[in-house]
């Protein structure tokens, strides 16, 4: 009985450092605070905070260290969750310097949730979700 008791606990300890483990191994990537006030998703290798302020939305790509990335070859298309549950596309082109933008002329309730396709030269290079809180 003792014998099964010390298995038992080494299971659970193991188990424990496991998870313990693969959580630092996620957490352990830190983003700095997002520069713009919105939500930051690491996409392809770059770092990409999108900000929603009325109907205009705006993606900043920054690398490693708040580095701006130059836009100019990159594209993105966003598949909005909008009111009623229906998905809407939302093209983001280049703006100036490190962003893309657009607008969407549809209802959203309450949270901005979005998946996003990232693309330079026309290639897919990633994807990312956001959610983040609409500001009124």
């Amino acid at each position: 009985m003792a014998d099964f008791n010390i298995k038992r606990r080494i299971l659970i300890i193991g188990f424990l450092m496991a998870g313990l483990a693969g959580a630092n191994a996620e957490g352990n990537h830190k983003h700095g605070s997002p520069a713009n006030g919105g939500q930051l998703v690491e996409i392809g290798g770059l770092e990409a905070e999108i900000t929603v302020k009325g109907q205009d939305v705006t993606l900043y790509l920054t690398e490693d260290h708040d580095k701006k990335v130059d836009a100019k070859s990159y594209s993105a298309i966003l598949t909005v969750l909008a009111k009623g549950n229906e998905q809407k596309t939302v093209t983001l082109a280049f703006k100036n310097g490190n962003q893309l933008a657009g607008n969407y002329d549809f209802q959203v309730e309450g949270r901005f949730r979005a998946s996003i396709l990232l693309k330079k030269d026309d290639k897919d290079i990633g994807k990312g979700r956001y959610n983040l809180e609409l500001k009124k």
